[in-house]
């Protein structure tokens, strides 16, 4: 890291201890969107590749529509603001190493896994998004097998390929790394066996508590309000907190002060967009 600035913001405000703001999840491809979230003050964006938009031509695109040259000059160094991460399709368990091999070769700086709910699946990912270690390092285990392919991902991060192996470690696995894996805890088996995985697997860096399949792996049918999954929300946070591992989760701007209170250090709040003029015309004219 050039001047001990870490090349991801997310990871230097978390170890700070500060609040991370993210915008959300924005679909791959739609420049307009991700151009206004460059250029606001969110600390980070998830690109949305799960339910839409799987195209690896199309996240190169987003990329470079995330980059705010104008506040890398300002800042005077190569850390990303806003820090792109994009939320890929597989399910955790389905252990699709090419997927993340691809994704991560684009240059983002981190994935979103769907659907995290055993220690295999962390283990899958975890081996999968890092490169093999030079032996006899202390973080050797577990050994990586993402493959070597220097021509896209160093050139966005700014840096050599040499620079960006070492860079583009796991953290907190490697202190120094600056790749970011948020698995999303989204069942109930998830939640039983988070404690678990959060022991066993540090390259896994933070953890969304996800509401929505929460709520219909628990039979609520999308109500993602119900009690019965605001208290597994609970649990989930509880578990991150006694591993030291961060904790996401979505927020309305009138949740924001208690999702902070509780002691969610990622807060995913997206921006609201609406049509006054539309409202008022309708009101006026009956419709």
């Amino acid at each position: 890291m050039a001047g001990n600035i870490r090349y991801n913001k997310v990871i230097d405000l978390l170890e700070q201890g500060k609040p991370v703001f993210c915008s959300g999840l924005v679909w791959n491809g739609n420049v307009d969107d991700l151009t206004y979230v460059a250029d606001a003050d969110y600390d980070m964006v998830i690109i949305e590749m799960e339910h839409e938009g799987f195209s690896f031509n199309n996240l190169r695109t987003s990329l470079q529509f995330i980059l705010n040259r104008k506040r890398l000059s300002e800042n005077g160094n190569l850390q990303a603001d806003p820090v792109p991460l994009v939320r890929i399709p597989p399910n955790s368990r389905e252990s699709s190493q090419w997927v993340i091999k691809q994704a991560l070769d684009t240059g983002v700086y981190g994935l979103v896994l769907p659907h995290l709910n055993t220690v295999q699946d962390a283990r899958a990912a975890v081996v999968a998004a890092r490169y093999p270690q030079v032996p006899g390092v202390t973080d050797f285990e577990p050994e990586g097998q993402r493959g070597w392919w220097q021509r896209i991902a160093p050139r966005y991060w700014g840096l050599t390929a040499q620079e960006y192996y070492d860079a583009a470690d796991l953290w907190p696995l490697d202190p120094g790394g600056n790749m970011l894996l948020m698995g999303i805890v989204e069942e109930p088996e998830g939640v039983k066996n988070l404690p678990d995985i959060l022991r066993q697997e540090k390259g896994i860096g933070a953890i969304w508590a996800g509401p929505g399949d929460m709520s219909v792996a628990m039979g609520h049918r999308g109500d993602s309000s119900h009690p019965e999954v605001q208290a597994n929300l609970l649990r989930i946070l509880e578990a991150c907190q006694d591993a030291g591992v961060p904790c996401a989760t979505g927020a309305t701007a009138e949740e924001v002060p208690m999702r902070l209170e509780q002691g969610f250090r990622i807060i995913i709040t997206s921006p609201v967009k609406s049509n006054p003029g539309l409202a008022e015309g309708r009101r006026i004219s009956g419709r």
